[in-house]
């Protein structure tokens, strides 16, 4: 039986691959990528499908050696953000040593490319992947208050696998997300999320959109770490005050809708576990109380996986002009 489920599962991850060699191929002699969109970014569509499909087809020692050849490239050749990244955890942990940066930045720069391929044979590698779910239960009886949820994470763990779990268990998810400025890489991230079941809601479109989400008593995701400028609320991060994103706690404050932290952090090759935390606010929570509360959590997480966070953007670009 477990044969016969495991042979079907690969039929049908080459029948879906064949399928999409035939819609890229047909779209491209049709045009229906867009009429007006610019050559480079129809170019950037083609490659990144191209790069997609031969992923999926691809047995996993061929990806390791893809992602040992990324590494290589990205870590030694073309190092952009790799001080970012050495200086960023100087910042978090003041007291680790000069090896133990160097350590962890290798062993981040290794994670996030394995990410990026894995997210590249997504939906058809999802059937094999392991994954353990702690909190199920919250999500399911929240749910059923029928008021809504707003689902706040931050840039940690396989955010994609856990977008990949939601959308595969049939749960009404809708991620704000940022319109990327090549929009041949917008659309075919789009594309690809929406294989899954995951809807997608741009981070500038209309507050109403977002409000109605949760009135129909939909989850409404949220990635909320990363710098909000003078616009966010300071809170405590690795003891510094940094600047985060409020939407979270408005639309708490605002709509009554509950909030729920998860993450989804990678055990081993091809393991991850997802779980799931309440927010817990009373009649005196605060916007700068609320988002306190959830980047708390996420902090214990990098501090137990630290090569597992998304160090690579500018945390504390922003200084508190009011301290």
């Amino acid at each position: 039986m477990r044969k016969f489920k495991h042979n079907c599962i690969e039929l049908e991850q080459k029948s879906e691959h064949i399928k999409n060699k035939f819609d890229l191929f047909t779209a491209l002699r049709q045009n229906k990528l867009h009429p007006n969109m610019k050559v480079s970014y129809k170019a950037t569509y083609v490659l990144l499908k191209f790069i997609s499909n031969c992923l999926r087809a691809s047995p996993l020692w061929i990806r390791k050696i893809f992602s040992s050849i990324l590494y290589v490239i990205l870590y030694y050749l073309i190092p952009i953000r790799k001080n970012q990244v050495y200086n960023n955890l100087k910042a978090a942990f003041p007291d680790k040593s000069e090896g133990w940066y160097k350590c962890t930045t290798k062993h981040g720069y290794k994670f996030f490319i394995e990410n990026f391929i894995q997210f590249f044979t997504l939906p058809s590698s999802f059937p094999k992947t392991d994954v353990k779910v702690k909190g199920e239960k919250l999500l399911i009886d929240t749910l059923k208050g029928r008021k809504g949820i707003v689902f706040v994470s931050g840039h940690f763990g396989a955010w994609e696998i856990l977008a990949a779990w939601l959308g595969y268990n049939k749960y009404p998810v809708s991620a704000v997300a940022t319109k990327q400025r090549n929009l041949g890489a917008d659309k075919f991230f789009l594309e690809l999320r929406s294989h899954f079941g995951m809807n997608h809601i741009y981070r500038k479109a209309s507050l109403d959109n977002m409000y109605s989400i949760l009135e129909k008593g939909e989850i409404l995701a949220l990635v909320s770490d990363q710098d909000a400028k003078q616009s966010g609320v300071f809170i405590n991060f690795f003891d510094m005050k940094t600047s985060t994103p409020k939407g979270a706690a408005q639309f708490h404050l605002k709509n009554g809708a509950p909030i729920i932290f998860t993450v989804c952090y990678k055990n081993n090759q091809n393991s991850y576990t997802i779980e799931f935390h309440p927010i817990i606010s009373g009649p005196k929570a605060s916007i700068e109380s609320i988002t306190q509360a959830y980047t708390t959590i996420l902090e214990k997480y990098i501090r137990r996986y630290p090569e597992q966070y998304f160090w690579f953007h500018r945390r504390w670009k922003t200084q508190n002009k009011k301290s």
